[in-house]
C-alpha cells in the first residue's frame, strides 16, 4: 500500500548568525557575569546553592556558640562588676556640681540598664541553643547585602573559578561582551531546549516557507485582492483576505464541517517539525538599526551551522476522491513539490538580494554588506535547476522577509499601497506613516549585526535544502 505521505529531510545551512529569539531576556549580574573578554550565562538557582552551603558550613557548630555565648556572659559579668563598683563610689562621693551629678546618675544608670537587658537575651539565646529551639537563619546577611554575581565574589563564597570549573553553575558562554551605554546590560535569548542546546523551530521554517509560497503564488490568485487591501479595516484584516485567496481551497459544496479556516488552509498538509538540536554554544551578536539606532545585545545560531529537520507533506486531501470532493486544493499538490518549491524559493530570493544590493549600494560604511551580498548572489546562481534554495529567517531578518514586499507595490499598486501605509499606520508612528509618498523607501531601515562598530552582516540568511529521506 503507497504512502499516504510524502516525506523529506531539510537541511539548513546558516550563512549569516540566525536568531530565533524565545522572548527572554538575561539580566547582567543576575543570569550572566562579565570578564575582560567573555560572558558567563550562570544557572543562577544553583550558584546561590552553592554559596548557602558553604556559608552553613562556615556556621560555628553548638558547642562552639555555647562556648562563645560564656565569654560573652564573662565579659557581661565583669562589666556589670564595674557598674556595681562605680555606682557605690557615686553614692559615697557625688559631685557637687549638680549638673554633672545628675549627667553622672544618669549614665550608670543607663549602663545598669543595658548590661541587664544583654544578659536577659544572652540567657535566652542559651536556652534555646541547650533545648534545640533556636532559630536558623533562612537567608544568610552576606547573600541578602549583595545584589549580584560581582558582589558574592568578594564575600568569598563564590570565585569565578567555580563558575569555569564545577558543573551544573555555568549553563554556556561565548566570547565578546554586550554593548552598552549605561546602566547593567542585557541580552535577548534565542530558542533553545531543555538542555540549552539550539535549534531552529519547525513553525519558524514554516513561516518563511509560507511567505516563499505566497509571493509566488499571490499574483495570479490572488490578483484582485491586491488591488483592494487597503480598503480592510486593519492590516490583519487586509492579510487574511490575502491568504484566503492564496492559501485557501475551494469548498465543492456547502458543508458547516469545512467552514473553519484551517480545514480549508492548503498549509495544514505541510508539517515541517523542530531541527534536531545542536550542542554548540549561541553566538552572541552586536546588531543596530541601520543607519542609526541604539545597540541590541541578541543570541544567535553561529554561521556555519548545519540544522536537520523533517518535511512530511499529507496526500490524502489531494489524492483521496472523497477528500477532493469536499474540498480542491487544484495544482497545490505540485506546489508543494520539493523542486517547485525551491524553484520559487529562488526566484524570491533573486529579488530579496537584488533589493538589498541597492539598499546598501553606495553606502561606505556598508561595503562589508555589499560584499556579503554579492557573494550572495552567486551563491544563489549555482544553486540552479537544485532543491536547494536561500532565504532570511528570523528576528532581525526585517519586514521585506516575512511580507509580499515588491509585489504589493508593482505597476498600478504604488498608490494602494501608499494608502495602505497611511491607513495601517505601518511605519509604527502616524506622522511618519501620513508623510509617506509614492515612490519613498519602504522599509527604510535595516537590522545589521555590528563588528569592531562598523555593519558586517545581515542577520538570517540561510541555504534550504530539500532531500529524499536517507541521503
Amino acid at each position: 500500500m503507497p504512502s499516504i505521505n510524502q516525506v523529506y529531510q531539510v537541511r539548513v545551512e546558516v550563512i549569516s548568525p540566525l536568531c530565533v529569539l524565545d522572548g527572554g531576556r538575561l539580566h547582567e549580574e543576575v543570569d550572566f557575569y562579565l570578564d575582560a573578554q567573555t560572558t558567563y550565562v550562570i544557572n543562577s538557582d544553583a550558584v546561590l546553592e552553592l554559596a548557602f552551603q558553604r556559608w552553613y558550613e562556615r556556621q560555628p557548630s553548638r558547642e562552639q556558640l555555647l562556648a562563645k555565648l560564656a565569654e560573652r556572659e564573662e565579659r557581661l559579668l565583669r562589666r556589670r562588676q564595674r557598674n556595681v563598683e562605680d555606682i557605690k563610689r557615686f553614692d559615697e562621693a557625688p559631685p557637687k556640681d549638680p549638673r554633672k551629678r545628675a549627667e553622672q546618675e544618669q549614665r550608670l544608670s543607663v549602663e545598669a540598664h543595658n548590661i541587664r537587658e544583654e544578659l536577659k537575651r544572652l540567657r535566652q539565646e542559651r536556652a534555646e541553643l541547650e533545648s534545640g529551639t533556636a532559630q536558623s537563619v533562612t537567608i544568610p546577611p552576606e547573600l541578602l547585602q549583595n545584589s549580584g554575581v560581582s558582589d558574592l565574589f568578594k564575600t568569598g563564597l563564590l570565585t569565578i573559578d567555580d563558575i569555569r570549573t564545577i558543573p551544573g553553575l555555568l549553563r554556556y558562554s561565548y566570547l565578546g561582551r554586550p554593548e552598552v551605554k549605561s546602566g547593567r546590560s542585557e541580552i535577548l535569548t534565542c530558542v533553545k531546549d531543555p538542555a540549552d542546546r539550539l535549534y531552529l523551530p519547525g513553525s519558524s521554517l514554516k513561516g518563511a516557507l509560507r511567505t516563499v509560497l505566497a509571493w509566488a503564488l499571490a499574483p495570479q490568485r490572488a490578483a484582485q485582492a491586491l488591488n483592494e487591501f487597503n480598503n480592510a479595516r486593519d492590516r490583519r484584516q487586509a492579510a487574511h483576505s490575502l491568504e484566503q485567496r492564496i492559501f485557501y481551497g475551494r469548498k465543492q459544496r456547502d458543508d458547516k464541517r469545512v467552514n473553519h479556516d484551517l480545514l480549508r488552509d492548503v498549509m495544514r498538509t505541510f508539517h515541517i517539525g523542530d531541527s534536531q538540536p545542536v550542542a554548540q554554544s549561541p553566538q552572541l551578536l552586536q546588531i543596530r538599526v541601520f543607519p542609526r539606532g541604539s545597540p541590541i545585545t541578541v543570541e544567535a545560531i553561529p554561521d556555519g551551522t548545519t540544522l536537520l529537520a523533517t518535511l512530511r507533506i499529507e496526500q490524502y486531501p489531494f489524492t483521496d476522491a472523497a477528500a477532493r470532493a469536499v474540498i480542491d486544493f487544484g495544482n497545490w499538490p505540485q506546489y508543494l513539490q520539493p523542486a517547485q518549491l525551491a524553484a520559487f524559493g529562488r526566484q524570491r530570493a533573486r529579488v530579496l538580494i537584488e533589493g538589498e544590493q541597492a539598499f546598501f549600494r553606495n553606502r561606505p560604511d556598508a561595503t562589508q554588506i555589499s560584499r556579503f551580498y554579492a557573494d550572495l548572489a552567486e551563491r544563489l546562481a549555482a544553486l540552479e535547476n537544485t532543491n536547494a534554495f536561500l532565504l532570511p529567517i528570523g528576528w532581525g531578518a526585517g519586514w521585506r522577509s516575512k511580507t509580499l514586499d515588491t509585489i504589493l507595490r508593482e505597476g498600478t499598486r504604488e498608490e494602494v499601497f501608499v494608502s495602505a501605509v497611511r491607513g495601517y499606520n505601518m511605519k509604527l508612528n502616524s506622522q511618519r506613516s501620513q508623510r509617506f509618498r509614492a515612490g519613498d523607501l519602504f522599509p527604510a531601515s535595516r537590522r545589521v549585526i555590528m563588528r569592531n562598530g562598523q555593519p558586517w552582516l545581515p542577520p538570517g540568511w540561510v541555504c534550504l535544502t530539500i532531500e529524499e529521506r536517507g541521503k
